[in-house]
């Protein structure tokens, strides 16, 4: 027995020998072209009998670009040691072939020796692996610290000391990083895996459980749109609540509703959603906002000190881009909540031609849930005359949007887009003050927000990117204050249950009902059109990127308000008024990659008023210092000019609605603004640190207050242009780590924003509308396989109090109470090959806490007198609400 296991173990020994020796006799001649590594050997082992072994998915993501001719296997492997870094052995007449990282950066052969001291450039395209959209701002990176990121056809080249292939590290939010090796003498093509993907199993883990991460610009940050659906908010589907994750940026509710940066007025923040100004963010009293989170493929939110290429605004800037369809499969998405229902769609007509879209609809107007209720009635407020405020909603409410976007794409390299977005709502809500008269007020406001762009992206060649984008938007805007007396009335109602139901055999009933007398109204009118046409061209050259652009604006308003009072006591009260603007506008920028962990960019913008024929300098830069690809230190700051701009219309109660204003003819009211930013950002192991210190002041916003004038022998009221100037500087500090189920989050400000107004309370400097002088968020988001837990706290300090009809002292300006609301949020997924599903609940306002949200001074009006008191309103008390999602592709 002894003897047959030796005979064996000798046989199967020269078999190997001769393997081997068969092997050495081979001639190998193949070219690869580009092809990945796995392919090559699974081609040659069909073709010369040889047999490998070896990890296929990573030697698929390793290209390869070689021609040889008449090697031997030796001969072979010696080239795939020295150029891709894979060690080879044989056991048993397999050659087991392992990638060896250390050896990574060899060359090929001894010729490549003398390109040590040239250079190439490395160049590429990074898209989505199911959708195939191209992913604009990716970070991309050699061992070398070399790098670049994506431009908007999600290019990207840098330039690298010369070498056949190099290792990059590819990474995006919300996508599973990418290590792989690229031939620096082609083009490569890298997909990134979305954590939101399709799989045939049923249970999926979550490869990308991060929210936020820095961008590879210092001044921005990147939001992970697929983890909104997570986090606990009254929409599922609304992308501004979702963005509070982030220090400094606010919601604001009521009149002044939309997104908030740093104490900014949301007018002042420029939103473009792929390429269109949005002019209107808010939906639903403010509770809400018309950024559609399914539609949305990236966002970027910069808190100031954005580069030159952005204009127009003076606080913020979110970059937009919707999803464009480009991955051949039809897909459908459809999700409802209890206050809208949401269809988001993409239909690719051919393979180079797409059309995606999503439409959201309120149905609480057709359906009056306890949502509904919840958010528009029983909101109390005290006021200072000690009264008793109510709030309503009548008769109905009603928001809807629309996303779309046809996509035409007849290479890697050119890419046009026609982008279209629609908004509108009509909301109205009632207060009623309940004195020695019964009093109401009702305040109706609908709105239309239109907008349509064109997008056209060319890559000319590795170092040359061209754009043109041409934006249009428009908002049409009614708000009516309506005020009177209610006259209570008792109506007979005979036989009222017609012998059925309630009522049944009752001959006659009482019904209490009230009828309304006006006698105060205001009607106003806002429409505004912004035009903006941009061209914008890149080139990449050694250490220097250089970008410039021209472009074209055209603005207009016109602003209509008349007060129809028939109290005698008060004066005619009204304005017409309308503008228009053209701006011709220029930009040179330049990025300096002074060393490997120093960079450096300057720009100039340039805008010229065609009216007054003054020109606005803008002066822009900022430094960024990496001692290593995790770690980020930087400044960032400018000067920004703003021209359409959103004011308050200040009437005599202190009472005040939001107006788009354009500067008149002598180029008063155009904004001035310097940001001073400096920042300190690190991402490593699962942690994202980011602190930036700020410092912001602008002048120039021209606000209306309305002052009594004598005109013969009437009074009349006049509104008064006064000048005023803003200054905000604060800390924000953002920490996440990441580390298996657990995801935690804390973000904290501390900031100071104030205002001075020209002739207002002593020219003395107020707290703005918004200031809250601290804000603690704490998130956790627990995810285990597919359940996803969110808990968020959020803590601050009250709003400030300034009744601007108060012309003595600051005395009696006072601060509400603290805001501390606690939500939970869980999230089930159920998912297979072709379908997905997503139902979730959130828990808001857990400790059910009045959190007031907006502090106002309403005027109700009789026949023969006038009140004006404080109304205070509250977010939601403790709600629960329910989404579900599921989507077919």
């Amino acid at each position: 027995m002894k003897n047959r296991f030796r005979y064996i173990f000798l046989l199967i020994l020269f078999w190997g020998i001769a393997q081997v020796t068969i092997a050495q006799q081979i001639k190998i001649s193949y070219s690869s072209n580009g092809t990945s590594l796995s392919t090559v050997l699974e081609k040659i082992s069909s073709e010369y009998n040889l047999k490998f072994a070896y990890d296929s998915e990573i030697f698929q993501e390793i290209e390869t670009i070689f021609s040889i001719n008449e090697y031997s296997v030796e001969q072979f492997l010696e080239l795939l040691e020295s150029g891709y870094s894979i060690k080879s052995k044989n056991i048993e007449g397999t050659w087991v072939l392992i990638l060896n990282e250390s050896d990574q950066q060899a060359v090929i052969t001894e010729e490549n020796e003398s390109l040590k001291s040239r250079s190439v450039i490395v160049t590429g395209y990074v898209k989505d692996l199911q959708t195939k959209e191209n992913l604009l701002y990716c970070n991309v990176s050699s061992d070398e610290n070399r790098g670049t990121m994506t431009n908007d056809l999600g290019f990207f080249s840098f330039e690298i000391a010369a070498k056949d292939s190099v290792r990059i590290l590819v990474s995006h939010l919300g996508y599973k990083r990418k290590d792989t090796v690229v031939a620096t003498s082609k083009i490569s093509v890298i997909y990134l895996q979305s954590s939101d993907i399709m799989m045939d199993a049923i249970e999926v883990t979550q490869y990308e459980k991060q929210v936020l991460a820095m961008a590879p610009q210092p001044e921005k940050v990147g939001f992970n749109p697929v983890k909104s659906k997570n986090i606990p908010r009254v929409s599922n589907d609304d992308l501004a609540n979702a963005l509070l994750l982030i220090p400094g940026v606010n919601f604001f509710h009521g009149s002044s509703s939309g997104l908030s940066i740093r104490g900014s007025v949301p007018t002042d923040n420029l939103v473009l959603f792929d390429g269109i100004p949005v002019l209107e963010t808010s939906h639903l009293l403010g509770n809400m906002s018309v950024l559609n989170s399914k539609y949305v493929q990236q966002a970027y939110i910069s808190r100031g000190g954005f580069d030159a290429e952005f204009g127009g605004r003076v606080a913020g800037l979110i970059e937009l881009t919707g999803k464009s369809g480009k991955n051949n499969k039809p897909y459908l998405d459809v999700s409802a909540n209890l206050l809208n229902a949401n269809v988001l769609a993409n239909v690719p007509i051919t393979n180079k031609f797409s059309v995606t879209a999503a439409w959201r609809r309120s149905f609480i107007d057709q359906w009056q849930n306890y949502l509904f209720y919840r958010l528009v009635e029983g909101v109390p407020a005290d006021n200072t005359t000690n009264d008793v405020v109510s709030s309503a909603i009548y008769p109905t409410i009603q928001y809807q949007d629309l996303n779309a976007k046809l996509s035409f794409h007849p290479s890697d390299k050119i890419e046009f887009n026609l982008n279209v977005l629609y908004g509108s709502d009509y909301q109205s809500r009632d207060f009623g003050l309940f004195n020695t008269k019964e009093y109401y007020r009702n305040e109706l406001m609908q709105s239309e927000n239109k907008g349509v762009a064109f997008n056209w992206h060319w890559q000319m060649n590795n170092q040359w990117y061209h754009s043109i984008t041409a934006g249009y938007s428009n908002l049409d805007k009614e708000i009516i204050d309506e005020s009177g007396e209610l006259e209570e009335l008792t109506e007979v109602i005979e036989n009222p249950g017609q012998g059925k139901g309630k009522g049944k055999g009752l001959l006659k009933t009482k019904e209490k009902t009230y009828e309304r007398f006006a006698y105060d109204i205001d009607n106003g009118n806002n429409y505004i059109e912004e035009y903006r046409v941009s061209w914008k061209t890149e080139f990449k050259t050694g250490i220097l990127r250089n970008q410039a652009g021209l472009g074209w604006s055209a603005n207009s308003f016109t602003y209509d308000f008349y007060a129809n009072r028939t109290h005698s006591e008060y004066p005619v009260d009204s304005i017409v008024n309308s503008a228009e603007q053209y701006l011709m506008n220029a930009f040179l920028q330049q990025y300096i990659q002074l060393t490997d962990e120093l960079s450096f960019r300057w720009g100039i913008r340039m805008n010229v008023d065609f009216a007054t024929r003054k020109t606005y300098w803008q002066p822009r830069g900022g430094i960024e210092f990496s001692p290593s690809r995790e770690f980020k230190v930087h400044y960032s700051g400018g000067v920004y000019h703003q021209f359409l701009t959103g004011i308050k219309r200040f009437d005599s109660e202190g009472h005040f609605n939001p107006v788009w204003y354009l500067p008149g003819e002598n180029g008063e009211g155009v904004v001035k603004s310097e940001h001073h930013i400096f920042g300190v950002k690190f991402n490593k192991d699962g942690w994202y640190i980011n602190a930036e210190g700020y410092l912001k002041n602008s002048k120039g916003k021209l606000n209306l207050y309305a002052e009594p004038v004598n005109s013969g022998d009437d009074w009349e009221i006049a509104y008064i242009p006064h000048s005023s100037n803003e200054r905000s500087k604060g800390i924000d500090l953002f920490i996440q780590k990441k580390h298996g189920i657990l995801n935690h989050m804390v973000g904290y400000s501390l900031s100071k924003s104030e205002e001075q107004i020209e002739g207002i309370l002593y020219e003395q400097w107020i707290p703005a509308y918004n200031d809250r002088l601290h804000r603690l968020k704490l998130t956790e988001m627990i995810t285990w396989k597919n359940w996803t837990l969110t808990g968020s706290w959020d803590i601050a300090s009250g709003l400030p109090v300034t009744n601007f009809t108060d012309e003595n002292t600051l005395e009696n300006n006072t601060r509400t109470d603290y805001f501390s609301q606690l939500d939970l949020a869980l999230v089930k997924r159920f998912q297979t090959k072709h379908l997905s599903l997503n139902a979730g609940v959130s828990l808001l306002n857990v400790l059910n806490r009045k959190n007031i949200v907006e502090v106002d001074f309403l005027r109700f009006t009789s026949e023969t007198e006038s009140l004006t008191v404080r109304s205070d309103i509250s977010a939601l008390g403790f709600t629960p609400v329910f989404f579900i999602d599921f989507k077919i592709q």
